[in-house]
């Protein structure tokens, strides 16, 4: 019994040591994924906040390697080649670090190693890309440093850096045009759906490609549909407009209009109204 007690007593101690206080951490890991065009990226990075310090020049000091966030290197990794500023950032996963100037901050590239936090110098052969930014004075100031994307469009967004009063913009190109015409080259010779057709059709007509492919696409799409839904009529009556056929293109729209009522899709009747009122005049 007493050996009992005893072998109770230390797994008893055990436990104890073992526990750990969780407690809020200074600067909180954030994780971004966002897809742009056919691109995933993800950026993963700790986010410091100001607390009344002054931050590029002072925390976060000039013409020095920045971990671009804190604690761990921020990774940055993408699922499909890209450019940033109009430089290659090939499929793969890196660190992004930085260095801030008086009015500018580089934004570098880099091949991701196991070192932890910043660096001391680079290895200019794992440097994949090296950009700038001239910095934007704000007339407020944000608290928290936070990464994120906005003017995201089917080929590229920007790519924003921000803290304090401070900030970076980056341009991405997703380089989408090109994977997209070979990507539609390819389905279209494989046997496809009349959805593969449509979808064909309304991206060559968003970004202005051959008129004369992008009618034949979305004719070829409705002689399959006995009985087309009203988004399918939006995506007809955008290419007819497109080709040059507006009255045709009105016709299809307001029958596309007819279906959304029946339908009571508010989503179609808003989109359907409003195209309706533009082919009319």
């Amino acid at each position: 019994m007493q050996k009992l007690f005893f072998l109770l007593s230390i797994f008893l101690s055990a436990a104890t040591l073992g526990a750990q206080l969780k407690a809020p951490v200074a600067s909180p890991r954030a994780k971004l994924s966002q897809n742009i065009g056919l691109v995933n990226i993800t950026v993963d990075y700790s986010r410091p906040s100001k607390k009344g310090r002054t931050i590029f020049g002072s925390l976060v000091p000039y013409n020095k390697i920045w971990r671009t966030g804190a604690n761990q290197a921020t990774t940055f990794s993408v699922s499909d080649d890209i450019k940033i500023n109009n430089q290659l950032v090939p499929k793969g996963e890196y660190h992004i670090y930085s260095v801030p100037r008086e009015k500018r901050l580089d934004l570098i590239v880099y091949k991701k190693t196991d070192k932890w936090g910043s660096l001391k110098e680079f290895d200019e052969s794992l440097i994949v890309a090296r950009v700038v930014s001239d910095f934007i004075e704000l007339p407020f100031s944000v608290e928290t440093f936070e990464i994120s994307f906005d003017n995201i469009s089917n080929n590229g967004s920007t790519l924003n850096l921000i803290w304090d009063n401070m900030l970076a913009i980056y341009y991405i190109d997703a380089l989408t045009k090109d994977k997209m015409v070979n990507n539609i080259k390819n389905t279209l010779s494989k046997n496809p759906k009349p959805s593969d057709y449509q979808k064909a059709a309304l991206y060559y007509y968003e970004e202005g490609l051959d008129k004369e492919k992008a009618y034949e696409w979305i004719n070829l799409a409705f002689e399959s549909y006995k009985e087309p839904k009203y988004w399918q009529l939006r995506v007809k009556a955008l290419v007819y407009n497109y080709f040059g056929k507006k009255r045709e293109a009105l016709k299809i729209a307001k029958q596309g209009l007819k279906q959304a009522k029946k339908s009571d899709a508010q989503d179609g009747l808003n989109t359907l109204s409003l195209l309706v009122d533009r082919l009319s005049k």
